[in-house]
């Protein structure tokens, strides 16, 4: 499979001032991760507000050109941090403590990189650049 054939489609679902309303509809490889409801929430759909210069309405099906950078970066802190964490943890509190007490210590910092996550994204977030690549 070619990775660069993978499009990311998005459905307006308002337009004013130039400012696209879009929801981001799970793409093809979504379908077969296993991971598929971790990335976003399953009960609400990834909503951006992205400039345009098209003429977009309501209903409108749009190609996003999300960058690469971005998609690696968050790809190595939702699935990388927690597993560093975990080792990580285990390696460290092992020096001090016992081993059942260092898993446990494990999983508390795995837990807590979640937290990590959640901030990162929070505050970094919105920076990744999401542009709409053309009116489908």
């Amino acid at each position: 499979m070619n990775n660069e054939n993978i499009q990311d489609v998005g459905l307006v679902t308002a337009f004013e001032r130039g400012i696209a309303t879009v929801e981001l509809q799970r793409g093809g490889g979504c379908k077969g991760c296993a991971m598929r409801g971790f990335c976003f929430s399953k009960s609400s759909p990834a909503v951006f507000h992205l400039p345009s210069e098209l003429e977009l309405h309501a209903g409108d099906k749009v190609e996003l050109n999300i960058s690469a950078q971005g998609r690696i970066l968050a790809s190595l802190l939702i699935f990388g941090l927690p597993v560093i964490a975990l080792i990580g943890g285990f390696l460290l509190a092992n020096q001090f403590v016992s081993e059942l007490s260092s898993i446990i210590l494990a999983f508390i910092a795995m837990a807590l990189s979640f937290l990590v996550v959640r901030f990162c994204d929070k505050k970094w977030g919105q920076s990744v650049k999401i542009e709409i690549k053309r009116k489908m």
